[in-house]
């Protein structure tokens, strides 16, 4: 397991409210055109106690199909936003916005959390103020199959978000959320890579599951191609320093191409991301790792040596949790 790389971490932000219970879990889900996939989830997340004690909040990014009618025909407890325009991840700014809840849990609509995994995650978050997120393992429902194959232990400081987080309200506002430039992917690590900058502590285990059935998973589309490519140079832009920062940029190129095949239309989208990343000035953040030391942790995660098994780093961690 990497090495934590404490020596460079900023001071962790004060725990604004030292004494105060969790009282709602506000669910922010982003939909756009895939009404089925949207019920499935919104059916599971009903059926588990910690959600229907809290909210949901669905931020429709202008879908023309029906699904915010059947929103409101189907699902009248949950806050529906109506966006007139898609605006990618920042629909998930805009739920988060008027959120009640002190935990907010961040959702694909094709994504459902495991119950046990989210009590569990809950209750860190419930007893150690510390952490400012989990991220869920995301794992295929049918296959069982994970999409993060680096991910063999539990770690305090994850630079890793996908498509199932629990982050403190308070926390997320304060770190901006998700990147609105970046409109689709990357988002996530941008965010967890802000909020270890930020001095808090993001919390993974990969028994905490988040099951998500997408197809994506398995072949990434032109889209994904161009926009992932070009937020990954950025990323390496906003986080990296030094040498990591070129290391990053070209691993993530690399990596994009072997996804690309040797379609020339596919090869042509990953170039024309890595175009637009290193041509076009990213997005700016009020605060950053000025060391980059979390990125650099991100890379020997990605492209270093395979990890531990978990059942040692779940050790490790479940033994010093009430120190924390």
């Amino acid at each position: 397991m990497p090495a934590r790389p404490s020596s460079s971490r900023p001071p962790r932000p004060p725990n604004p409210h030292p004494c105060r219970e969790i009282a709602v879990l506000s669910v922010i889900i982003v939909s756009h055109h895939r009404p089925e996939a949207l019920r499935t989830t919104l059916r599971e997340l009903l059926s588990q106690e910690p959600v229907t004690r809290g909210e949901i909040i669905v931020a429709d990014n202008a879908s023309l199909d029906g699904t915010v009618e059947m929103l409101n025909r189907e699902f009248p407890g949950v806050r529906v936003v109506v966006l007139d325009e898609n605006l990618g991840v920042e629909a998930f700014n805009r739920g988060a916005a008027i959120a009640r809840g002190d935990i907010l849990l961040i959702l694909d609509d094709d994504a459902r959390p495991d119950p046990a995994a989210l009590r569990e995650a809950l209750a860190v978050l419930d007893r150690e103020p510390g952490v400012a997120a989990v991220a869920l393992h995301p794992r295929h429902p049918a296959t069982k199959q994970s999409e993060w194959p680096f991910a063999k232990a539990a770690r305090d400081h994850w630079p890793v978000m996908g498509c199932g987080n629990l982050v403190r309200a308070e926390a997320w506002l304060r770190v901006g959320g998700y990147e609105s430039a970046f409109f689709l992917y990357r988002n996530d690590v941008d965010l967890a890579l802000k909020l270890l900058a930020a001095g808090y502590d993001v919390r993974f285990d990969p028994a905490w599951v988040v099951w998500h059935d997408s197809p994506a998973a398995a072949r990434k589309s032109e889209r994904w191609l161009r926009l992932a490519t070009r937020n990954w140079v950025w990323l390496a832009k906003r986080h990296g320093r030094g040498v990591g920062r070129w290391i990053g940029g070209v691993a993530g190129v690399v990596r994009a191409l072997r996804h690309a095949g040797i379609s020339a239309p596919r090869i042509g989208c990953v170039l024309s991301g890595t175009w637009n990343g290193m041509t076009k000035r990213a997005p700016s953040m009020a605060a950053a790792d000025t060391r980059g030391v979390w990125y650099r942790d991100l890379l020997r995660l990605r492209v270093g040596p395979t990890p531990p098994d978990a059942s040692a780093g779940r050790a490790r961690h479940r033994g010093s949790s009430a120190d924390s």
